[in-house]
């Protein structure tokens, strides 16, 4: 009788235990389907079908862009079921996400009593449907086509891992995760894959962070391809090597390697430098840390100036010199540290070396701040004021005299008529 009362009471514990822990109580919550569907150029509609035993009350989708590690979460509309059916449309157009990456996606589903399921994370390739690509690739990049000439791709492709294996050999870069080269044959073609309101003349752009580079490059233009191939996938390999939370390299050390590694397009740079630093109007090193001037002319000079810089300090210091500058981004180092570290000089060390191996007397033009103290600035204004004055004065003493000569013309004139009447 002893052991029945216990058996009881033990029955009862375990039944109070349940109802003060839902969660410990077997359930079931199970999803049955769990799919994407693109729809260029509008996005992606998620859909994902679940049952539970007890009502559904939260369906969340997390995805990411290219092995991004940061989650984009777009909740649901959810009415608490405990069958539910979603569709989920992602518009990839108001927050644009550029064709040619991989998306990876889950769903994170949540019934009435905390009990939390997340699906296995699934692909979809967010693609320019409007085209049937072809593809060619070696392990570290692909080149994806739809003009049907293999003979022109691959020479697309040579020229993309050639710069790779050239870059990895000069400064000791790690390998490339596998970059995505996306080729279009015109500028009409490639403005379809672009974001609302993007500018016209825009013939190629890149996205290092996501590792796919999208290109004007008609069929035969082999020129064109080593000109920006080269460039493009410089972009991709540094911002592999020096990805860091804290800093990344300046603008101008970017693209004086992007300059340095192109085929051709970079003949007549070094001969703007050479005529801009006589004229006395360059550039400053720290002043080409970020965004490049907006003028063509100028923007120009500073493409010029970058790769300058770089041949520069290949010269001095070397492949080694330029990789150890390259090794300290990658720790996330200020730029003077950085380059403190690698070359043993600061930003302001580096121009100075750099303006003296040209031959520079100081700054001089539009390019520069001027050499001349404020005062003779002040005192350009009074002489042109006074200039200004003079020739006024000149001026009124030529207009008195013609206005009192035809006065007087006509008023002899009047004399003359009052006689003969």
């Amino acid at each position: 009788m002893k052991f029945v009362r216990l058996l009881i009471l033990a029955t009862m514990l375990m039944s109070i235990t349940g109802l003060l822990a839902p969660g410990a109580i077997a359930e079931t919550l199970t999803v049955s389907d769990d799919s994407a569907v693109s729809s260029f150029p509008s996005g992606v509609t998620f859909s994902v079908q679940a049952e539970s035993d007890v009502p559904i009350v939260k369906a969340e989708l997390l995805y990411t862009r290219a092995e991004q590690q940061t989650m984009n979460l777009v909740t649901a509309p959810l009415e608490p079921a405990l069958r539910i059916n979603l569709e989920l449309p992602v518009n990839f157009q108001i927050n644009y996400v550029p064709p040619g990456i991989e998306i990876t996606y889950r769903w994170r589903l949540t019934d009435e009593n905390g009990t939390l399921i997340e699906t296995e994370p699934q692909s979809i390739t967010w693609e320019d449907t409007r085209f049937k690509w072809q593809v060619l690739s070696t392990d570290q990049v692909s080149v994806y086509f739809y003009n049907g000439n293999e003979v022109f791709s691959q020479t697309i492709l040579d020229s993309a891992q050639s710069t790779i294996d050239r870059l990895q050999s000069d400064f000791g870069v790690e390998r490339a995760r596998p970059i995505r080269i996306w080729v279009y044959d015109s500028k009409s073609d490639f403005s379809g894959s672009q974001a609302p309101n993007s500018q016209e003349w825009i013939a190629g752009t890149a996205y290092p962070e996501l590792q796919v580079i999208l290109a004007v490059l008609p069929e035969g233009n082999d020129r064109e391809v080593g000109r920006v191939i080269p460039h493009e996938i410089s972009h991709q390999v540094l911002f592999q090597a020096t990805r860091n939370p804290f800093n990344a390299p300046p603008t101008w050390f970017d693209e004086g390697l992007a300059v340095r590694a192109q085929e051709n397009g970079n003949e007549n740079f070094q001969a703007m430098v050479e005529h801009a630093a006589e004229e006395g109007r360059l550039f400053s090193v720290r002043s080409l840390t970020s965004e490049f001037p907006y003028d063509p002319a100028d923007a120009s000079l500073a493409y010029a100036e970058s790769y300058s810089v770089i041949q520069f300090m290949i010269e001095r210091w070397g492949n080694e010199g330029v990789a150890a500058v390259i090794a300290a981004y990658s720790q996330g180092l200020s730029h003077d540290d950085a380059l403190m570290q690698g070359i043993g000089v600061d930003v302001d060390g580096l121009d100075q070396l750099w303006k003296e191996s040209l031959g520079y007397q100081g700054d001089q033009g539009v390019a520069g701040a001027t050499d001349e103290p404020p005062v003779e600035w002040f005192d350009r204004i009074l002489a042109n004021a006074a200039e200004f004055i003079f020739g006024f004065v000149i001026l009124a003493s030529v207009i008195t005299m013609i206005w009192r000569f035809r006065h007087r013309e006509r008023y002899e004139e009047f004399d003359e008529m009052s006689a003969l009447a």
